[in-house]
């Protein structure tokens, strides 16, 4: 006799729908929220928010070469392999060793990392001005950055490979302490704002590229301000400052 055939679900579609609302909130939704929050207290609408969201995302793999310096750094090119045949008519792999190539070194502003922060920036503090509350705010901006400066300055460190490399909190907990406790509340958004992007960049490109010690020390063909190993620090001090502020 033939059993009848039955049916019992096991939640396990319902377990991955689950899971892919959570994985959408916790990597889509929530930081796009926390994006649009910082935004917000800045003066930008949420759609605004958004979009310069997209844009500095888009931007961070965007670069724009300014300066070819007469310095000559080595680029390393991948091993090649190769096939050959043995006496016996097998096929043998062999590792072919590239030369290493010599380039001059180009130095390069990134457009997520340094342009848009720069003219948001320039942005707000224009606004401040036509709404007529931006008496004293630059010695208060000028304090923070000078502040968030130093320490990513003092914690940058100059890697061969990858170039400068700035601790990707350390920008924003330097931003937070100069902004919170030091600068009165109704310029708090736009100073830590500011001074987190731009107290970064300062701190943890120009000023270590004007200094020799540092500069010899970065091996990399391109060498891009606020591009990698600065780009996070910027983004995050941007964003976390602006909220705990």
């Amino acid at each position: 006799m033939m059993n009848s055939p039955y049916f019992q679900f096991s939640g396990g579609i319902f377990a991955a729908l689950l899971i892919l609302v959570g994985l959408f909130f916790l990597f889509i939704f929530l930081p796009v929220s926390i994006v649009t929050e910082a935004f917000s207290k800045l003066g930008l609408t949420s759609a605004q928010g958004v979009l310069m969201l997209i844009a500095i995302l888009i931007g961070r793999v965007v670069n724009f070469p300014v300066f070819t310096s007469e310095r000559l750094v080595i680029v390393q090119k991948p091993q090649t392999f190769g096939y050959t045949m043995d006496e016996s008519g097998r096929h043998i792999q062999m590792e072919q060793d590239s030369a290493n190539e010599l380039k001059k070194q180009v130095f390069a502003l990134n457009l997520g990392g340094f342009i848009l922060p720069l003219l948001l920036s320039l942005t707000f503090i224009i606004r401040l001005h036509v709404n007529n509350q931006a008496d004293g705010v630059y010695g208060w901006i000028a304090f923070a950055m000078v502040m968030v400066a130093g320490g990513c300055y003092a914690m940058t460190k100059a890697d061969p490979f990858t170039g400068l490399r700035v601790p990707l909190v350390m920008p924003a907990l330097m931003t937070f302490i100069s902004v919170f406790f030091f600068v009165p509340e109704p310029f708090r958004p736009v100073a830590a704002y500011v001074a987190g992007t731009m107290g970064t960049i300062i701190g943890g490109n120009l000023a270590p590229l004007l200094t020799p010690r540092i500069r010899n020390a970065v091996g990399t063909p391109m060498v891009s301000i606020g591009g990698a190993g600065t780009f996070g620090g910027v983004f995050v001090a941007g964003i976390l400052a602006v909220l705990l502020a």
